[in-house]
This record gives C-alpha cells, sequence and structure tokens, in this order.
C-alpha cells in the first residue's frame, strides 16, 4: 500500500469551509478512484496543522489520480482554504 500524509496549515476562519470542501466535493471525487483505499481528514485538538491522509494501493494509481482533471478541480478547492502544505509519502509495511 502507498500512504501520503499532507500536513495543512488551514488559512485563520476557513476550517469550516476546508472541512464542508473535503466531506463534499473532495471525497466523493477520490472514493471513485481506482485502488483507493482510504482518506481522512485530521483536524489537530491543539490548534495546530491539519493532516490529510490518503491511502491507495499503490503509487503509481496514486499518481494517475492526481493527473485528472477532476482532481485539479477539487483540489482547487481544497487548496484555496490552505496557507500553505508539505507532503510526505510511504509505503506501508
Amino acid at each position: 500500500m502507498f500512504a501520503l500524509h499532507v500536513a495543512i496549515k488551514v488559512k485563520p476562519g476557513r476550517d469550516e469551509a476546508a472541512q464542508g470542501v473535503f466531506a463534499g466535493p473532495f471525497k466523493a471525487a477520490i472514493l471513485a478512484q481506482p485502488g483507493f483505499h482510504n482518506v481522512q481528514f485530521l483536524k489537530p485538538m491543539d490548534g495546530g496543522e491539519y493532516v490529510l491522509a490518503i491511502v491507495f494501493e499503490n503509487q503509481a494509481l496514486q499518481q494517475k489520480w492526481v493527473a485528472t482533471d477532476l482532481h485539479t478541480q477539487v483540489w482547487s478547492q481544497m487548496e484555496a482554504n490552505f496557507d500553505g502544505y508539505a507532503v510526505k509519502a510511504y509505503n506501508t509495511i
């Protein structure tokens, strides 16, 4: 399995908007992707960074999803609520 963790700084006052985009268009779009296994948008209890945790069968299928117009559309909606983000990729064991 391939896991991606995205540490996200949400813009001040945009928490509800970011959560809404995730729960609506983003989640609906990713659920339909080949090789998709799981997605979670983790809200920090301490007011720090959110974490978007995504699991695909493999990195190739995740990259295929990233290359779609649908991903571009829904990710831009998510990103509109961010001050920045950092991505880390993992192989599960």
